[in-house]
């Protein structure tokens, strides 16, 4: 495919004589402000494409929005990242030249539940895997298979080969330890919005090396939503623009190929349009009938992941001491998520809780303290469920810290609901596509469509990751395609 030229102007050597002529820059339209979208937009704009971003809402960032109220401001979603700058979203930020910062507290997080420790930044040191196995309770007798698996996990070898193998039967070829058995499917959950029962080993390999290896476990100083803000601030500086509560109603194609993007207030035409919203809702906006039959019965055929619900609290002063609290349940194992298959409200709710303000004190006013905390739920729950599992996750969070609810100024919850309404994604999964055995690495869906000119970016394609570090991802290896 031809580059986007990086002038309006080109030149052609006809004989001995150069000639300078004109020539026009691709126009690309992006649907959706999502990390994937804004990245990939800022990105080709920097490479001299024209380039306008249609967002159906008035603020940009998709699952990776952050809100402010009465001073405090919060995350949509119950956001860390696993690279921090050495990842995907800091790829982006350096090749943008932005101003995105980064910030990363070790201990990275206290372990609380079943068990309870700090959890170091960095545990490439083999005493700090043997701390580990003792903190978690390991069995003596499986020290040996435990350290063996660490070791696969870090070294990060054989990820295509476990593409395809569930993750719970990969960590049993090393240990039937029920404590590492109970760590790694939280983790899963914590990563991928998945039980190990469903992850994919290979993708759950790939990641964890990154992560432990890079020991970048951070922050970003502004909350999450300041990363798709910083990349179109990219955008605005390479010359692209961003539409706010610009919703399209319609991909325009024409004799197989693509032509623009239309919305309620205007057409924008465009050479190569690409889609943030999700390969079915992608299908839909352009016509089903321009799309192979077994393209459009494979992409409703693929599964997607877990739902989040979460409770943000704006605090009046300092109450939990640590970046993050991961807690780990007093169940069996196998039993942590089978509320989630079942949809049921959990007996004991695994929870993921970080607290930005101790990241950045600036996200709450003075001597204050803003708290995330996050469950899993079914995709799809009801408004009722929802309410059910909040109150359970409400209840262990006060257990952990009595003195919490005579603290709060004011808490917000998020459903299922309120996850479809801001993705435009019906079951208001907290990934998109699921890092499942099959739908891993090479077998998740490509960023080309049938239709020439209509491409797909974001967490559901083209790359292999955690979250919106996938996303962003994916528009790397869009623009390096597209550029």
């Amino acid at each position: 495919m031809p580059k986007c030229p990086l002038s309006p102007k080109a030149g052609l050597d006809i004989g001995h004589k150069y000639i300078e002529v004109e020539t026009m820059s691709r126009k690309a339209v992006v649907i959706g402000s999502g990390i994937g979208g804004c990245a990939v937009a800022s990105l080709l704009a920097k490479s001299g494409c024209e380039v306008t971003l249609l967002e159906a809402h008035s603020f940009p960032g998709g699952r990776c929005a952050s809100m402010e109220k009465q001073g405090f401001h919060y995350d949509f979603g119950v956001h860390m990242f696993s690279r921090g700058d050495r990842g995907p979203h800091g790829e982006v930020n350096r090749r943008l030249g932005g101003d995105l910062k980064w910030i990363t507290r070790d201990p990275a997080c206290r372990v609380m539940g079943r068990v309870e420790f700090d959890f170091p930044l960095d545990i490439k040191p083999l005493m700090h895997q043997v701390n580990l196995a003792r903190n978690l309770g390991v069995r003596a007798k499986s020290y040996v298979g435990s350290f063996r698996l660490f070791r696969s996990l870090l070294k990060g070898d054989d990820v295509e080969v476990n593409d395809q193998v569930c993750l719970q039967d990969y960590v049993s070829r090393f240990t039937d330890d029920e404590m590492i058995h109970l760590f790694i499917n939280c983790l899963s959950q914590l990563f991928f919005a998945l039980s190990y029962k469903e992850t994919s080993a290979g993708e759950f390999i790939w990641c964890s090396s990154r992560m432990f290896n890079e020991a970048c476990f951070g922050y970003p100083v502004g909350g999450s939503g300041e990363i798709p803000k910083s990349f179109l601030r990219g955008l605005e500086a390479f010359g692209g623009k961003a539409h706010f509560s610009a919703p399209v109603v319609r991909i325009r194609i024409e004799n197989g190929s693509v032509k623009g993007v239309e919305t309620a207030s205007g057409y924008y035409p465009a050479d190569i349009v690409i889609s943030n919203c999700g390969i079915l809702r992608t299908i839909d906006l352009a016509g089903r009938e321009h799309f192979p039959e077994d393209y459009v019965r494979k992409a409703e055929q693929y599964r997607y992941s877990n739902s989040y619900v979460t409770v943000k609290y704006a605090l009046e002063r300092r109450v939990v001491l640590y970046p993050v609290v991961f807690y780990m349940p007093h169940l069996p194992a196998e039993e942590v998520f089978r509320y989630v298959e079942e949809e049921t409200v959990p007996e004991d709710p695994y929870l993921f809780m970080p607290v930005p303000a101790n990241h950045d004190p600036d996200l709450a006013p003075d001597g204050k303290q803003l708290v995330i905390v996050g469950a899993p739920a079914p995709p799809g729950a009801s408004g009722d469920l929802c309410a059910a599992i909040l109150d359970r996750v409400h209840d262990k969070v006060c257990e952990l810290y009595p003195d919490l609810e005579a603290a709060v100024l004011w808490q917000s919850r998020s459903t299922c609901n309120d996850a479809a309404e801001l993705t435009g994604h019906h079951a208001g999964e907290a990934i998109g596509l699921a890092q499942t055995p099959g739908q891993a690495g090479r077998l998740r869906p490509e960023l080309a469509t049938p239709v020439t000119g209509l491409w797909l970016v974001g967490a559901d394609v083209g790359a292999r990751g955690i979250g919106t570090e996938m996303a962003a991802a994916s528009a790397l290896r869009l623009a390096d395609i597209l550029k």
